[in-house]
């Protein structure tokens, strides 16, 4: 009996190599990413103080063919700091019944990259223009970046041109660094052949000599 629990014990090995053969384990890959992007905005009055920003940028440097992003925030003005707070849920700023806005970065190809941007805005009233540092966040992507996920810092300079007699009256430049990563799917087939080939070699030695001992 108990040579006989052995040998079930080898043929459950074998078995569960072979399962093994077929599994697979997370790995990622890391992209770094540093871009100057050409800028033009327009605001879209809310209520008192509220805005909608949708940014369109262009880049010649933008690596991995993402030259272009499309970025929409809601911005709420502070009259009393002169600071403007830059979220993508105007739940933040008490405003129901409006959608959580994105950002999407895009090229040639069918690669994107899925965004979004928090940050704080400081205008400066006498020359017109205003200073904004923020966040980044990529959560997700198409084509060779499907679920990507890191951190960009945004650091961006903006120009009111208030003689402007069409859309847009805002220009800039926006400078974002970092890095994200792509989850990637490696195979360890290589690594359970060796115990599929254990177990099943071994039961077989177990099975041959309890049927002499049998015959005996």
């Amino acid at each position: 009996m108990k040579l006989g629990s052995l040998t079930l014990s080898f043929i459950q090995i074998a078995l569960l190599s072979l399962g093994l053969n077929v599994a697979k384990a997370d790995a990622e890959v890391t992209f770094p990413f540093e871009a100057t992007y050409n800028t033009e905005s327009v605001f879209e009055p809310i209520q008192d103080n509220v805005f909608k920003s949708t940014v369109k940028g262009k880049s010649t440097d933008a690596p991995y063919g993402l030259t272009n992003f499309l970025r929409m925030n809601y911005i709420e003005r502070n009259d009393n700091t002169g600071v403007e707070s830059i979220v993508k849920d105007a739940t933040e700023f008490g405003i129901e019944g409006l959608p959580i806005l994105t950002e999407t970065f895009f090229g040639s190809v069918d690669d994107k990259l899925f965004a979004s941007t928090t940050g704080t805005a400081i205008r400066n009233v006498e020359d017109f223009t205003a200073s904004i540092s923020g966040t980044t966040t990529i959560v997700g992507g198409e084509g060779n970046f499907q679920g990507a996920t890191g951190i960009l810092t945004l650091s961006e300079n903006i120009i009111f041109n208030l003689n402007a007699t069409t859309e847009p009256r805002t220009t800039g430049t926006v400078v974002l660094s970092g890095s994200f990563a792509v989850p990637q799917k490696v195979s360890e087939a290589g690594n359970t052949t060796t115990l599929v080939g254990i177990g099943i070699i071994s039961a077989s030695l177990l099975l041959r000599q309890r049927r002499r001992i049998i015959s005996k």
